[in-house]
């Protein structure tokens, strides 16, 4: 799906620059670009837009990023707002956040192609986010809708007023288990293991008692039995045939009278009254299957009819994340390498100012081969009178703030290092850190 990004900046030649390399870092980005404050109004009244990159200086007499991220959140408060600038103001920061901006990013701190390559991910990791969040809130709101329709027609006689409580009861606990489940994914970072889960709140439902959840190769179609609660993939593919698993792209129930026919040879299965099949789609295509069934009810019930799509869409989306996660621990993990090949000293800090990772020049040169650079804090590498300003110029970089430093590192042996030090704020792992680059020589 196409992701439709408006850059508004005064500078063309970024402008060219990102059109360049963002499309480059993601072929999904299709970038739309304004280069004065009018133009930029009206494309945003005229034009649908799935994230906005906004300079904070778009010269004289003219809106501020700020001003027009402002006037966007009045009346579209969810699309990603990314505040893309070269002025290092603390206060710009803070105030674009506050005014509900995605992410605060400066320009000019490192190479143009690791600089849009984290424009782009952070691009697409927003407008992923925001799309999964609307997909489930569109879920949860038919579902919701669905049900209160029903409700209203229950409200007629004391029979139906009975049946309605009934049903609201299954409703709260159908959506109770979807948050629970929702929870329990996001704790989750093992696909089959999540699958499992699923499958096991799944048949706890009034109308479920048997299933399975089968992934489905995109190439070939065959179907790959994840997990299993007494159905297989035998059974699924006596219901589609055997080459129809990509095909299936809407929920499909059968009931008692339609199994009779189809499941004569599967003596195991003699006794299923209600069967759903609902698949799990990802990027337009279906990627899982859940195959659910029934020996006590003809049909399964509506209302788990709705839990199973809901829960096909968390699914769907709980797949996603750990694409977007994967690809994320990827890219850090090829980024630290190349660090480690640098000539310069470079330092990955957490929040409390303690390192995560030091490339090989580092460790070298401080006298740390053995490791245990690791979990210090990085003012023990500087000396006692230094200690204090460096404090403060990390929690300033905390706030997005670029810093230049020029106080000499220490050796483990006591040598010093005179450097030349920036200090950024940055992501590694999906964790907010402080990334050092460190150019210096021995006094």
């Amino acid at each position: 799906m196409k992701i439709r990004v408006l850059v508004i900046d005064d500078d063309e030649d970024l402008l060219f620059l990102a059109g360049k390399f963002l499309t480059r870092e993601d072929e999904r980005i299709e970038l739309v670009s304004a280069t004065t404050d009018q133009e930029a109004l009206r494309l945003i009244e005229e034009e649908d837009f799935d994230a906005i990159v906004c300079d904070h200086f778009l010269g004289h007499n003219s809106m501020t990023g700020l001003e027009l991220l402002e006037w966007v959140r009045e009346f579209n408060p969810h699309i990603p707002f990314i505040i893309f600038t070269g002025r290092s103001q603390e206060a710009v920061a803070i105030r674009a956040l506050n005014l509900g901006a995605d992410y605060y990013l400066k320009k000019g701190t490192e190479e143009f192609r690791e600089l849009f390559s984290r424009l782009a991910n952070r691009i697409s990791t927003e407008v992923e986010a925001r799309r999964q969040g609307e997909a489930l809130e569109t879920a949860m709101s038919d579902l919701e809708n669905r049900v209160e329709e029903r409700t209203a027609e229950l409200t007629k006689t004391n029979e139906q007023l009975a049946e309605e409580i009934a049903m609201r009861k299954k409703v709260e606990d159908s959506l109770l288990l979807q948050r629970e489940l929702g929870n329990t994914l996001c704790k989750t970072e093992n696909l089959i293991d999540a699958l499992d889960r699923i499958l096991k709140a799944a048949v706890h439902l009034e109308g479920v008692d048997t299933g399975g959840i089968f992934l489905v190769d995109d190439k070939t179609g065959q179907l790959d039995l994840s997990t299993s609660q007494g159905m297989s993939s035998q059974f699924l593919k006596s219901i589609l045939g055997q080459e129809k698993s990509l095909e299936v792209t809407e929920p499909l129930y059968v009931s008692k009278s339609d199994i009779d026919d189809s499941l004569k040879k599967l003596s195991d299965y003699e006794d299923l009254t209600a069967v759903a099949i609902v698949p799990v789609l990802f990027e337009g295509r279906t990627v899982a299957i859940l195959s659910l069934g029934s020996h006590s009810h003809d049909e399964i019930p509506t209302t788990d009819r709705h839990t199973l799509e809901a829960i096909s869409i968390q699914v769907g989306a709980y797949m996603a994340r750990v694409k977007a996660q994967q690809s994320i621990i990827q890219s850090q993990t090829e980024m630290m390498g190349m660090f480690d090949s640098f000539q310069d000293l470079f330092f990955v800090i957490d929040k409390a100012g303690l390192v995560l990772h030091a490339n090989n020049t580092a460790s070298t040169r401080l006298g740390t081969d053995d490791g245990t650079m690791n979990g210090k804090s990085i003012l023990d590498f500087y000396d006692k009178e230094s200690q204090t300003r460096i404090a403060d110029v990390l929690q300033a970089a905390k706030h997005g703030e670029v810093i230049k430093l020029d106080y000499p590192l220490v050796a483990v042996d006591g040598s010093r290092i005179q450097t030349s030090t920036r200090v950024v704020k940055g992501e590694y792992f999906g964790a907010d850190v402080l990334f050092m680059v460190s150019r210096g020589s021995e006094l």
